[in-house]
């Protein structure tokens, strides 16, 4: 049987990448793991403040860590792994979305990135709801650094692979998952 494939789906903060990640495990009844970008920054960022000199390397050897545990791991093949992540076209945000690329292909996973994409006002609005403010994580809630960001920065695609493009302004996670798990089927990565 061959591996699952990995998803990563890159989008601006707020986009509803972790929302459409669990409806997403849903309709694929929990044959799902989910790693939310948070689960790999908060970490680290408890030990090294994001200027630290070792805070990308860190980061860096605890994403290997995380693929170790969840993308090679034998026993865990058959499940389909998704990572959140925000990315932007620079070097940095190239080099670290290679990295998910390389481990799908180097643990034989089909690699399937997905760019959730959404209006400005939709993306302040999400940006500063109560469920993000509360979420115990440290996601980014300050609407004028979100703005900043989509103003002065570009989601890095992947030019070498086939991705799937998705506005989620107006869409239900419902609606946004099930595109996702028709990429999935249509790429031939389950059956």
């Amino acid at each position: 049987m061959p591996a699952a494939p990995l998803i990563w789906i890159n989008g601006f903060p707020g986009s509803g990448k972790l929302t459409v990640a669990k409806v997403f495990k849903q309709l694929t009844q929990d044959d799902t793991i989910i790693l939310d970008n948070h689960q790999l920054i908060d970490p680290v960022e408890a030990r090294f403040p994001r200027l630290h000199p070792e805070y990308q390397k860190e980061r860096h050897l605890y994403r290997q860590a995380i693929f170790k545990e969840h993308v090679y791991n034998k026993a865990k093949l058959s499940k389909i792994v998704v990572f959140t992540d925000f990315q932007s076209n620079n070097e940095l945000g190239r080099d670290t979305a290679t990295e998910y690329k390389i481990s799908a292909l180097e643990s034989g996973r089909v690699f399937l990135p997905v760019y959730l994409i959404c209006d400005l006002t939709t993306n302040l609005t999400r940006v500063n709801t109560i469920e993000r403010v509360d979420s115990g994580t440290k996601k980014l809630t300050n609407v004028e650094l979100v703005k900043n960001l989509r103003g002065k920065c570009d989601l890095f695609r992947f030019d070498d692979c086939p991705g799937l493009t998705l506005d989620s302004t107006g869409a239900s996670p419902l609606e946004i998952a099930s595109k996702i798990l028709d990429f999935v089927e249509s790429s031939k990565c389950i059956s």
